[in-house]
Parts: C-alpha cells; structure tokens; sequence
C-alpha cells in the first residue's frame, strides 16, 4: 500500500494571502501547503480523501488520472469545495462512489446536487453517495477501510485507518470509543495546525499525549498552518514525529 500526501496545509493554505511572514515567504518547498488531501493506493485500488479546494492542482502534481473511490472526513470548505474537479477522476466517465457520514451527505447533495443527479444527459452524475456510520467497516476495491469518529470543534469528523494505515485530519478530541479502533496503527497521519491550543484543531503538546497512548511507529503531521515551519519542526520533533510535505510517499 502506498499513501501520497496530496496537501497538508490549514483551510488558508501556506503561503496565506497577503501574509509575510517567514514561512509564507520562505523559499522552501516544503513550507508550500496545499489544503489538505492523501490519496491510498493499494496494487488495483486508489482511493482519495476529501476533495479539497486544491484537488486540480494536486492532481497534476502526483499525475493522479482515476480514482476508483472518495472518502469524506466532513463538509468543511476545504475539504470539499474542489469536488467539480471529480468529472476529470472517473475510469469511462463513471459515477465514482463517495462515502460519507449523514451530515456531510446533506451539506453536499443542497450544494452540489448536480454532482450526484442527471439534470440533463449532457451531464452525467459524477459521484454516487454511500452513507456510512462512523464506526464503519467497509472494502473499497482491494482496500480494508475503517471509520472512527473524531470531535472537531462543534461538529464531528470521520477518520480511516486502512490497515496499518491512519488518517486524522480536523478534530481536537478522541472519543473514547475511537481508540479501540485505533489500536494497530503503525503509520498515523495526523492533525497538528499549530504549536498551541485551537478550539477546533490539535496542536503539538495534545498530539504529543495522543502519540503516548496510541503508540504508532511513524506519526505524520498535517493540516499544518503557516506558524508551523518545515525546517524548525524536523528540529525539534522526536524522531518517530515528523512533518508532511506536499507530494511526501509514504509506502507500507
């Protein structure tokens, strides 16, 4: 299995529009962050994850031509609002399907109904909506997905763990109900959007706690907006924690 770090920057992306300050000035690829996606593959199976803001551009980036399947984490902007760019994604012009929890399903289908139902037939559906409960077990071709529900902010938000897989974007708690299903994480793709306490995100001293108890080998920090600079990070960072990159491959 193999997971590509499509983008790992915050809802502004890095570098934010009109900031100057060192990491949106830096000349440091790495400290450029699109808005934040992965895409797992697996030998006959890709699955990408949210379709952000950002999604044409990632998909030229990694030379991504078809994905076989969508996974959404919630209905946040960021993670959604590149959903038209789908059209491009599909093997022979087929409905990919997309899973989701009820809200997000909801959020999608007021706005972007036309994504989903033939309005005429020069525009075929593009995405077929899968419902799935938060504590789901599921296949997506070759592929073991597992849902677990995460608390972000006032709403909630699904994290996946394919194997030994996990993915945890936009959430600040772990329902206590989660971390059975966590159990067996080798890799952990994690939210970290700053240094110091959000309402609505991790930062670095709660996920330092999280890492503790779940035990993963490799802990992947991402949403990680532009306070959090590459270089400073790899720094001061245990090295079982690192930070993301756009276009980072990580194989399993």
């Amino acid at each position: 299995m193999k997971c590509t770090i499509l983008g790992c920057g915050g809802s502004n992306g890095v570098p934010e529009i009109g900031c100057e300050c060192v990491v949106c000035k830096s000349e440091n690829p790495r400290n450029n962050r699109t808005r934040v996606s992965i895409l797992v593959e697996s030998g006959n199976t890709k699955i990408l994850i949210d379709t952000s803001t950002d999604l044409r551009q990632q998909a030229l980036n990694n030379k991504i031509k078809h994905v076989d399947a969508v996974l959404y984490t919630h209905d946040h902007a960021d993670h959604v609002a590149g959903i038209d760019d789908i059209k491009l994604l599909s093997k022979d012009k087929k409905p990919i399907p997309a899973y989701m929890d009820k809200r997000t399903h909801a959020f999608l289908m007021q706005r972007f109904p036309y994504i989903f139902k033939q309005f005429s037939p020069l525009y075929p559906p593009r995405l077929t909506s899968a419902i799935i409960k938060t504590d789901e077990n599921f296949t997506v071709g070759d592929i073991r997905v597992q849902s677990f529900p995460q608390i972000h902010g006032g709403i909630h938000s699904l994290g996946f763990k394919f194997g030994k897989l996990t993915y945890s974007t936009d959430l600040n708690k772990i329902p206590e109900v989660s971390y059975k299903l966590l159990e067996g994480t080798e890799v952990w793709i994690l939210d970290c959007m700053r240094y110091y306490w959000m309402p609505s995100h991790a930062y670095l001293e709660l996920i330092l706690n999280w890492v503790a108890r779940v035990k993963p080998k490799l802990t992947v920090l991402t949403h990680m907006a532009h306070t959090m600079e590459y270089d400073e990070l790899k720094r001061i960072l245990p090295k079982h924690i690192i930070p993301a990159y756009d276009g980072m491959v990580i194989d399993l």
